[in-house]
């Protein structure tokens, strides 16, 4: 699998619709990457301001679709994609904090957690995360 641009903060506040045409915009922390990456923050963003729970039959439809274009027995490869994606999206977190003046970093350590707590369970409890 190549590497690709890899959004990093695909979420429906950054998709918008115009006539029939969807746009992704806030390409801020896009990257070349792996392109299973990509889901890592849209799984978060639908388990915590969507609501879906972690077993909800949404997140395989969605994985699904979106690994259609590639063809078919890659979901393995896309569970290990999104474990390592969760830790690169926790480091690129980490950067961020470290440009923050000190006293906006309490505030910022509230997602930094949430971030950094799912990407350990992605490794220590393989059945928390729907990817």
């Amino acid at each position: 699998m190549p590497e690709t641009v890899q959004h990093d903060d695909l979420h429906m506040a950054n998709v918008y619709k115009r006539g029939e045409r969807l746009r992704l915009l806030d390409w801020g922390d896009s990257s070349i990457s792996h392109p299973f990456a990509s889901l890592v923050v849209t799984f978060r963003f639908l388990e915590e301001i969507n609501k879906l729970p972690p077993g909800d039959a949404w997140f395989s439809r969605l994985r699904d679709a979106y690994l259609e274009p590639w063809g078919s027995g890659l979901t393995q490869a896309f569970r290990l994609a999104a474990r390592i994606g969760a830790f690169a999206h926790t480091f690129a977190w980490m950067r961020q904090r470290d440009a923050l003046p000190e006293e906006a970093r309490p505030e910022f350590d509230t997602g930094l957690t949430i971030v950094l707590r799912r990407a350990i369970a992605q490794i220590r409890d393989q059945d928390v995360c729907p990817l």
